[in-house]
């Protein structure tokens, strides 16, 4: 028992002191659910697509992490997080976003964030309104106004409940 005990201090030490690598990860998007509508009216059946960086023409990069669902029945859908390993800085990306496709070929922007903000991620999961048949506008996510992005979905701070 005493044995245990030592090699246990001894593997806690050496995590302390950096010599073991631990894995970790970094948020790159929140949680995010929502109902996608057209006019007020729900839409089952769209994919909907969580993606941690786009480039400049707004398609996902080639390694960037992804969550896909559909909608459900009401247009329900919940996606993410998303998690990466190393951090990427780029200047020439626009951070995570919502993709949103009738047919899982044709993709749309839901909401993607502002790249001047890149790196930044709700600490909290989000709430979003998508209504397919308004134009794109700019907005923030409301309850984090650093956040800011553009698409015909809405966006706000899920509050989390406290104990």
């Amino acid at each position: 028992m005493r044995s245990l005990s030592l090699l246990l201090t001894g593997a806690a030490a050496a995590m302390l002191a950096g010599c073991i690598h631990v894995k970790h990860t970094d948020p790159v998007a929140p949680q995010i659910s929502g109902t996608v509508t057209r006019a007020g009216l729900p839409v089952p059946g769209v994919h909907v697509q969580l993606v941690e960086a786009f480039d400049d023409a707004g398609a996902p990069l080639p390694d960037a992490e992804k969550d896909e669902v559909v909608t459900d029945g009401q247009g329900h859908f919940t996606v993410g997080p998303l998690y990466r390993k190393a951090k990427r800085v780029d200047l020439h990306t626009v951070p995570w976003g919502l993709r949103l496709s009738a047919d899982d070929k044709t993709w749309h922007a839901g909401w993607l964030s502002d790249p001047a903000m890149l790196g930044v991620v709700p600490q909290a999961p989000v709430s979003a309104m998508c209504d397919l048949a308004v134009d794109s506008k700019t907005s923030a996510i409301a309850g984090d106004l650093q956040v800011m992005g553009k698409g015909p979905c809405i966006l706000q701070l899920i509050e989390k409940t406290k104990k």
